[in-house]
Parts: C-alpha cells; sequence; structure tokens
C-alpha cells in the first residue's frame, strides 16, 4: 500500500500560517490542532511488509509550523518478510520555522524499515527535527530498522548519515546492543544564541550515553542511544546547550477539521 501526506505552509494575514496543501491518503492523516501545528493521526495499521509511506512537508518565507505525531507508529512484518520504506522530505524556506517531534517509529518483532529522510534547508531557515526510533514492544524481540539521512543548507551537502539497528546490521549484538536510537539535528538558526561573552563555536558535548556534535556547516547534531526509551531521553536533555528547551514528543491539544 502506498501511503502519502502532503503539507504546505505559507505566511498569512498578521503573521499566521496559512495551510495552502493538506492532502494524505492511505494510513495517515493530518490534522490542523493549533494555529501553526498539525498532527499525523494513523487511520490503518502499519506501515505493514511491502508499503511505502511518503511525507512531504514544505514550509515557505515567512511561515511557521510545527508537525507532531498523536500515536507510535509500529513498523510490522507482513507473511513473506518483504521490506517496507518510509520517506520524510522536508523542506524549509528562507526565514521558515519547522519543529518536527513525531511519536516514536517502533520496529516490531519481524519487521523490516528502511526509513528515508531528505531535508532541503535554506541558510536562514529554522529547523529543529527531533526522531526517535524504538526496537520492539516492551519485552519484544526487535525487528530491524534502517535510517538514511540526507540534508542540505543553503543548497550545499550538510549531513549525510547511515544507520542501522536490529538483527542482521553490522554492529548487533543480541545481548547488549542498544533498543533506542533519539536524533534531534538544528539548524545554526534554531540553536540557542551565543553568549555576548563567547567568542568560540560550541563544542561537543556528551553525558551518558548521549554526543551533541557541531556541524562543520553550522548547526548540530544530537544522538543518544539506550536500553530504554526513558534513559535515551534523559541523556539527551542533559547535553542540551539550554536544558529548559527540551521537548519531549509527548502531545497536547484538541483535533479538529
Amino acid at each position: 500500500m502506498l501511503t502519502r501526506v502532503e503539507l504546505v505552509a505559507a505566511p498569512g494575514p498578521g503573521g499566521t500560517t496559512r495551510l495552502t496543501t493538506n492532502r494524505a491518503e492511505g494510513i495517515l492523516n493530518a490534522r490542523r490542532t493549533g494555529p501553526a501545528e498539525v498532527h499525523l493521526v494513523g487511520t490503518g495499521a502499519g506501515p505493514l511488509g511491502g508499503d511505502a509511506v511518503e511525507v512531504d512537508v514544505v514550509v515557505a518565507s515567512g511561515a511557521r509550523l510545527s508537525l507532531r505525531g498523536v500515536a507510535a507508529t509500529l513498523s510490522m512484518p507482513d507473511r513473506v518478510g518483504r521490506p517496507a520504506r518510509l520517506d520524510l522530505r522536508l523542506r524549509v524556506a528562507e526565514g521558515a520555522h519547522l519543529d518536527v517531534a513525531l511519536e516514536p517509529l517502533v520496529a516490531v518483532r519481524g519487521s523490516d524499515l528502511h526509513a528515508v529522510t531528505t531535508l532541503d534547508v535554506a541558510g536562514g531557515a529554522h529547523l529543529d527535527l527531533l526522531e526517535v526510533t524504538v526496537l520492539g514492544r516492551w519485552r519484544e524481540a526487535p525487528g530491524r530498522w534502517r535510517g538514511t539521512l540526507r540534508a542540505d543548507l543553503a543548497g550545499a551537502p550538510w549531513l549525510r548519515q547511515s544507520v542501522a539497528l536490529g538483527p542482521g546490521s553490522p554492529a548487533w549484538d543480541a545481548l547488549d546492543a542498544p533498543r533506542v536510537l533519539v536524533s534531534r539535528l538544528r539548524s545554526p538558526a534554531a540553536l540557542p544564541a551565543p553568549s555576548t561573552t563567547t567568542t568560540t563555536k560550541p563544542a561537543g558535548r556528551s553525558a551518558g550515553c548521549a554526543v551533541a556534535m557541531p556541524l562543520a556547516g553550522g548547526g548540530e547534531l544530537a544522538q543518544a542511544i539506550g536500553l530504554d526509551l526513558l534513559a535515551a531521553r534523559r541523556d539527551l536533555a542533559a547535553l542540551d546547550l539550554d536544558p529548559t528547551g527540551f521537548r519531549s514528543t509527548e502531545t497536547s491539544g484538541t483535533l479538529v477539521g
């Protein structure tokens, strides 16, 4: 099954945000839940093996958008063991703000998912992207997950990353392999303003099983691994430049539309 979601946010009068495009078909729907907030709502199980999910988000110059989820997404196997694919494509224009914090993606036992995130971010755009992957449900054997990130900033390559977790991956250890990966990518405009007394660039930081890495093109990638989601989130929060600014993916608000 093919699932497609298309969202385009444009500036409206008085600093508001208009959704000029809001289309969805398949196992996901998109509901506007605030002046500049959209929640993705699952309307069916999956993705199942063999399914493809495509989410395209465009934020035009001067617009703001927060993208959230209502519940965890479960990647599930089909009868013949085919892989599923999830594509998240984000384009953020100059002066636009996009804040993405979806609920965890859970790879259940026997599943195989390839998640591809593609970013096109303008030099002065504000992007804050939080992605959470969990292998297996409570006390369940893990599924397999592969993540590919291709990010461009101001028209130039910004970050390329590939990670594989679960049975069959190069670093898999059934006794002590991480079951959770939490990643937060922020563009230069999304980072806290540096102190007026600081003249050097922010250094890499670590806390527990989390690390924050300044990127050569500006901005920062922070990642945490762990055996459970709570520990990974705590480690990620501990190394934030502004600890009060750490966001959980817990949802709020009322679904409308």
